[in-house]
């Protein structure tokens, strides 16, 4: 096998022939001669060292190596052209990545809502997102491990970002029914509380390491997962804050009830969100769609219905 010259036209060839079903016919869309055709899958085979198409009929067949190499022809000039629209998008100014931390506390259907709409408009740059918590966004912002950050558990913002003030999230503190604070009348002393295990999202940043925000009890869990929180709150270990959004089903089915204290209304507290960034970091058309698109939101709910899936099959 010799395929040191093997070239994408070749493969761009071979594809076209088989989705035409004849040499005559791929030539036709290729706006070549047919003898230039035959020679370029000849020159194919020869290099591969494989038969691609059986000649001996009316019209050429794809062998069994042939149909094996043409869905390895597919993806190469798949990726190709991927890359072609990349690098041309790139010397336009647009970025080739988009990065994003957001905050744990960020409704995720608005999230996917705002990723699907992203997509569609820049389908050519890829996104790198991660989820975290407290100072955590923050941090990644100011280092430049991302372009853009969600804030929502960190009450501050550092000096050195520019910000975007976001619709709020409403928070509530919640326990189980089995938990002793669901049994208390009126609102819950700061004495009850602090008897109590409060479950409590941990700082992974050293933005904001060892500093606690709305930590009312002396015994803690701490744990860097909303989800595992909010198990751990559903199995009656202990008390905490949760984004309304996301224990809302609970609270209506009565898994989890909704508590009043000296900090906390039985309604909630409305959390500031806010979407924050460099002020030296340039921004291209992905990163302005981000900045355009938070600023216009009204609500934190999705922006529209999802498309529907594809019929199977």
């Amino acid at each position: 096998m010799n395929i040191e010259r093997l070239s994408l036209d070749q493969l761009r060839v071979f594809v076209q022939v088989a989705d035409s079903g004849s040499f005559l016919a791929a030539a036709r869309k290729l706006a070549r001669a047919q003898s230039a055709v035959s020679y370029a899958i000849a020159t194919l085979e020869d290099q591969l060292g494989v038969l691609l198409f059986d000649r001996s009929g009316y019209r050429p067949q794809l062998t069994r190596p042939g149909m094996a190499l043409l869905a390895d022809a597919r993806q190469v000039l798949d990726h190709v052209d991927s890359l072609q629209v990349r690098a041309n998008s790139y010397a336009r100014g647009q970025e080739l990545e988009m990065s994003l931390a957001v905050d744990v506390f960020f409704p995720t259907d608005c999230l996917v809502d705002l990723l699907r709409r992203f997509r569609d408009a820049f389908p050519a740059v890829t996104i790198r997102l991660e989820v975290e918590a407290l100072g955590a966004v923050a941090e990644r912002v100011i280092d430049g491990r991302s372009m853009l950050g969600i804030l929502g558990t960190l009450p501050t913002t550092p000096p050195n970002l520019l910000r975007i003030t976001l619709p709020s999230v409403q928070l509530v503190a919640v326990v189980a029914p089995g938990h002793p604070l669901a049994r208390v009348k009126g609102r819950i002393t700061e004495k009850m509380l602090q008897q109590q295990t409060q479950l409590v999202l941990s700082d992974r940043s050293e933005l904001t390491a060892r500093q606690d925000f709305s930590v009312h009890s002396r015994l803690t869990w701490r744990m860097s997962d909303l989800g595992t929180k909010h198990a751990l709150l559903r199995a009656g270990m202990g008390w905490g804050n949760m984004p309304l959004h996301v224990v809302r089903d609970d609270l209506a089915a009565g898994r989890l009830i909704s508590i009043s204290t000296v900090h906390h209304s039985p309604q909630g507290e409305e959390l500031p969100i806010q979407c924050v960034y460099k002020p030296d970091h340039p921004a291209g058309p992905a990163l302005s769609w981000w900045l355009d698109s938070l600023a216009a939101l009204k609500s934190l709910e999705p922006l529209g219905p999802f498309p529907e899936a594809p019929p199977a099959g």
